[in-house]
């Protein structure tokens, strides 16, 4: 199975849009949009709490490190 093409995440915050953390209290939450360049897919939309915006960012991060050093250890075999 193919996974859809989306290149572009936006992340942002709307001063009015606000939430609930797992304890129940308000919390300013982020916004994310994952678009692709063609726009034949719906965007993919959600909101997060700034602890779980922090956790996917940290994920991101330590997959993007790990996709580095494979590039750079696949170009050094060549």
């Amino acid at each position: 199975m193919r996974w859809p093409a989306y290149h572009c995440l936006d992340a942002f915050i709307e001063h009015d849009h606000v939430g609930y953390d797992d304890d129940g209290l308000l919390c300013q939450l982020v916004s994310v949009i994952m678009t692709d360049d063609t726009m034949r897919l719906d965007p993919a939309v959600c909101v997060l709490t700034s602890e779980q915006a922090r956790e996917r960012a940290a994920e991101l991060l330590s997959c993007a490190e790990h996709a580095q050093r494979l590039t750079l250890e696949r170009r050094s075999g060549r």
